[in-house]
């Protein structure tokens, strides 16, 4: 006698979950329900389950997540379909890639339900031929239509006159387009050096076949394609063109070797500066010049300074991006953080007549969050609100509360920006440059890296500005 199928119903609506479960029990299904992620992931730990209704929308972990979650496990047969009230084709496209099977639209009718279950569960049956079929596929050399739709990659069939006659969905999706009776080689492919690849596996012998892979972008997607001649008996009959999208891999590496570039030219300019001034004290033209060889060290030890700053911010993404930094996360108090810091810079802003206040008049203001991350956005902030200030100007500091977050303002009477300044503000290694900033030190890594603190807490960072009208600086973090 076959066991009953195990399903799980994930919903943070009691009413929604426990009416789905009347329905299943009625067809002698075993159900368990959650009413969050979290508990799902507890119960799908302990137990294998043939189908999992998902709904999306669940505070703490969400449906995607849970939904990653099942497909991320070795062997996993669990078939999701995703529950939820956004009908639109962009949340169908969205939840199938994540993993999902299939998609339910709230409200729906026990009837809805009970079809979309019949769907999944010939899917899962379609799991269980599919494993078969692959124990099958080398000795027999068949194309099973289940098989190829399951695929993570796409998959193209051409025959010996290079017309296309099987694409699977992933190969639609990646190429965007749908096989059609009028199809041709042309429409798929136009990459450069694509087609003659194929030519050439085509005119291949059955006793040398090799697999021919090229990376090409085809629209804002780089793709990387497989081409293989395909054999029946001893003839080529056509060609398997196998894709796989790394665009995310692709980005990342591009963004490896731009950092890297903007990284060599940073480090290259102080030390090549303070190689000239070494070299113009070896000549010893200086030598009976304290003052100018104290002004040339002087500007060396600037140099020195700037690039020990920029080895250190270096490190710090570095290390944040690699995950070494631990956190301590406790409930603090923005007025107190602020006001350390702004004490901190007082000497600074004394210096040039800088008048800096702190408007905190509801204090606490609670955030949960790591002090040192709060220390760092706030220390680049004070700081340039004084280094790109008026000598005799102002920089206030204010708190007020924005709907469920704090807003930080900084505010300065300094140089201000243009629009185009602006736009490029929170890329890496990027500074304002003019002959106001001239005299101005600095990484350009300081703004990049409160951004992407803030983004660690949910939080944001705006900026208004004008030149010569000084610069508003408006921080969002999450209120505890």
């Amino acid at each position: 006698m076959e066991e009953p199928m195990k399903i799980i119903v994930i919903d943070d609506e009691e009413g929604m979950r426990e009416g789905i479960k009347r329905i299943l029990q009625k067809r002698e299904f075993l159900v368990d329900v959650a009413p969050d992620g979290e508990t799902a992931i507890e119960l799908l730990e302990k137990n294998a389950y043939d189908i999992a209704f998902v709904d999306l929308k669940m505070p703490g972990i969400d449906g995607f997540k849970v939904t990653e979650y099942i497909n991320s496990r070795v062997e996993n047969k669990t078939v999701v379909v995703i529950v939820s009230a956004l009908a639109t084709v962009e949340a169908a496209v969205e939840v199938t890639r994540h993993g999902a099977f299939d998609f339910l639209v709230k409200p729906f009718t026990p009837v809805d339900l009970i079809e979309v279950t019949d769907r999944a569960l010939e899917q899962r049956k379609l799991i269980f031929e599919r494993e078969h079929y692959l124990s099958e596929l080398n000795s027999e050399r068949t194309l099973s239509r289940q098989l190829i739709n399951a695929m993570q990659g796409g998959l193209v069939v051409l025959n010996i006159e290079k017309k296309p006659v099987l694409m699977n969905p992933k190969a639609e999706y990646l190429l965007g387009t749908k096989l059609e009776t009028d199809t041709v080689l042309e429409d798929l492919f136009t990459e450069e050096g694509l087609q003659d690849t194929i030519s050439g596996a085509l005119a291949s012998s059955p006793q040398g076949i090799t697999t021919k892979i090229l990376e090409t972008l085809h629209g804002d997607r780089m793709l990387q394609y497989r081409i293989s001649p395909l054999v029946l008996g001893d003839q080529i009959n056509g060609v398997i063109i196998i894709i796989y999208d790394f665009t995310e891999e692709w980005k990342v590496e591009q963004d490896k070797n731009r950092f890297i570039a903007m990284v060599t030219h940073e480090l290259k300019s102080p030390v090549a500066a303070i190689i000239n001034y070494i070299n113009v004290l070896q000549t010893g033209m200086f030598d009976d010049q304290p003052k100018k060889l104290h002004e040339i060290l002087e500007r060396c030890k600037i140099r020195g300074e700037a690039l020990l700053e920029l080895i250190r911010d270096l490190l710090h993404i570095n290390r944040r991006e690699a995950g070494k930094i631990e956190k301590s996360i406790e409930r603090l108090d923005l007025s107190e953080v602020l006001a350390s810091q702004l004490e901190f810079y007082r000497g600074q802003a004394d210096a040039r007549k800088i008048t800096v206040t702190l408007g905190a008049p509801e204090s606490p203001y609670y955030v949960k969050a790591d002090r040192s991350d709060l220390d760092r956005i706030f220390m680049n902030l004070i700081s340039n609100g004084i280094k790109y200030n008026t000598d005799g100007g102002k920089l206030d500091v204010a708190i007020t509360r924005v709907g469920g977050d704090w807003s930080v303002s900084f505010t300065d009477t300094g140089i201000g920006m243009t629009q185009e300044e602006i736009a490029h503000l929170f890329q890496e290694f990027y500074r304002v440059r003019n002959k106001k900033t001239s005299g101005i030190s600095g990484t350009g890594l300081g703004l990049a890296t409160v951004k992407r603190v803030l983004a660690e807490y949910n939080g944001r960072i705006d900026v208004l500005s004008k030149p010569d009208k000084g610069s508003t600086f408006l921080v969002y973090i999450p209120a505890a």
